[in-house]
């Protein structure tokens, strides 16, 4: 399901947004030098518990 870009004006996100007590970020707030850090972090910790074959987030 695609979704316009801009939302239109009238959508319940743009509503949500005039709130006072609501920030919306873009979608490039997960690229700060820190939220990559914690990413490439995170994906090393699963290589090496893969690697060890043990397990990690797993819902069974």
């Amino acid at each position: 399901m695609t979704r316009p870009e801009p939302p239109p004006l009238d959508s319940a996100i743009m509503r949500l947004a005039q709130r006072h007590n609501v920030l919306v970020t873009p979608h490039i707030a997960w690229a700060s030098l820190e939220a990559q850090q914690t990413l490439a972090d995170q994906l090393g910790e699963v290589l090496a518990t893969f690697e060890r074959g043990a397990r990690m987030n797993r819902l069974d």
